[in-house]
């Protein structure tokens, strides 16, 4: 009877060490973060500043709106990225991008076509 009683409590505490180790995992210790939210702005080129990294439109709503960007930002309708926008002042621009404090990152910048 003693080696049912010693498999019982063995079996007992190889249950707990599974369940703590499946919990631990599953909280990540708390320290999970969401990601920011992805937001959108439309408008009008005003400047861009390669060497900072950084682009400034003009919005319906605010007379200008300031993005960093990084190496990563996909860049779509302007030919040789970063350096085909320096030459587009005034193209309308449509802008995904994240908070991060007071920053707005730029995820994504599109140019969109002129109208004719």
């Amino acid at each position: 009877m003693p080696l049912v009683k010693r498999a019982l409590a063995l079996s007992a505490i190889l249950l707990i060490a599974g369940a703590i180790s499946t919990f631990a995992q599953d909280s990540g210790g708390g320290a999970r973060q969401q990601q920011p939210a992805a937001s959108v702005a439309s408008g009008e080129l005003v400047k861009i500043d390669t060497s900072a990294k950084t682009i400034v439109i003009k919005t319906e709503s605010e007379p200008q709106m300031q993005f960093s960007y990084t190496d990563a930002t996909k860049i779509t309708g302007a030919d040789k990225g970063v350096a085909g926008l320096a030459t587009m002042t005034g193209s309308s621009l449509t802008i995904r991008y994240t908070k991060k404090g007071e920053d707005n990152i730029a995820t994504e910048i599109a140019v969109q076509p002129k109208k004719s």
